[in-house]
């Protein structure tokens, strides 16, 4: 069971990368791109803790959500 859940969260975060790339909507592209950081986060761990995927994608899982929650100001 873990290594489909390893397979599934390994196809599916990078994924979820990309797309966040190709959409225009600030807020979309935020909410898809946090949504392939934990993917890659999961994935982190059932590979058994790679610190190297774990701690980069789960900042940047913080700062989408950071983001999010505040909400986009527009500067002029």
């Amino acid at each position: 069971m873990t290594e489909i859940l390893t397979t599934i969260s390994a196809w599916l975060a990078p994924t979820f990368v990309i797309i966040s790339f190709l959409l225009k909507n600030i807020k979309q592209i935020r909410t898809i791109n946090l949504i392939g950081c934990i993917f890659f986060v999961i994935y982190g761990i059932l590979k058994g803790m790679l610190l190297p995927i774990i701690i980069p994608n789960g900042i940047l899982a913080c700062i989408q959500m950071f983001f999010l929650i505040k909400g986009e100001r527009k500067t002029v």
